[in-house]
């Protein structure tokens, strides 16, 4: 597909130099914090990353945030509040995973305006294509040869599905970056919070009382940064 709607220009060249140390860092932090953290516990702080990319959608790109942002923004922090127990930087402390989550959903939150100039000035469909070939090959040094080369990371049943609905998701993410703003697209994407907070009570069997009343206060919160 990125070769049939190839849109190469110098405007994808040069911001790639942008964006793919930041996805990189990113994606690495967002790794780690998974791996550390309970999903009910690192997964919610996510949910700032619409916060970063208003901020960086209002110095790049000229983009204000309403009212009713700014009462997301405040209702994201009233989360993290509830979610750490009332003492955020203790808990970030306490929990490393979440930490890591927070620096990946600050640099996301960068890089996804970066994207948003990228995808107007090209492409969506070629860019999706584009952003999955060029971050494979960023990771390369990170994961290293050897470990790619591994023949039990290929026996995983779920490799081919997850690969689908991975590019699926890629393709829709630039078409809605395309139509709208960045902080939109950032907040919608954030109502899988509520579902991973959910998944780790289903198949994690961890404890989301007070996880899940935070995770939906950053939620909410953040569905009203696309107003």
């Amino acid at each position: 597909a990125g070769i049939y709607f190839w849109d190469f220009n110098a405007t994808v060249l040069w911001t790639t130099f942008l964006w793919l140390p930041l996805e990189v860092v990113a994606s690495v932090f967002f790794i780690k914090g998974i791996k550390l953290a309970p999903l009910s516990v690192g997964v919610p702080f996510f949910a700032f990353m619409p916060v970063f990319s208003a901020l960086f959608g209002f110095l790049f790109l000229g983009e204000k945030i309403a009212p009713p942002g700014l009462l997301g923004i405040g209702l994201i922090l009233a989360g993290s509040f509830v979610l750490s127990g009332g003492s955020l930087v203790t808990f970030l402390k306490a929990n490393r995973g979440s930490l890591y989550m927070l620096l990946s959903a600050l640099l996301f939150g960068g890089s996804v305006v970066i994207g948003k100039f990228v995808i107007v000035e090209s492409d969506p469909v070629f860019f999706a294509w584009f952003y999955c070939a060029v971050m494979s090959a960023g990771l390369l040094p990170i994961v290293g040869l050897r470990e790619i080369l591994r023949k039990e990371n290929y026996t995983n049943p779920l490799n081919v599905p997850m690969g689908l609905l991975f590019s699926f998701g890629m393709v829709s993410y630039t078409l809605a970056l395309e139509r709208t703003l960045t902080s939109y697209v950032a907040s919608i994407e954030r109502l899988a919070i509520v579902l991973d907070v959910i998944y780790g009570r289903i198949f994690f069997g961890e404890e989301i009382s007070r996880n899940f009343w935070g995770a939906l206060l950053m939620v909410l919160g953040a569905v009203l940064l696309a107003f």
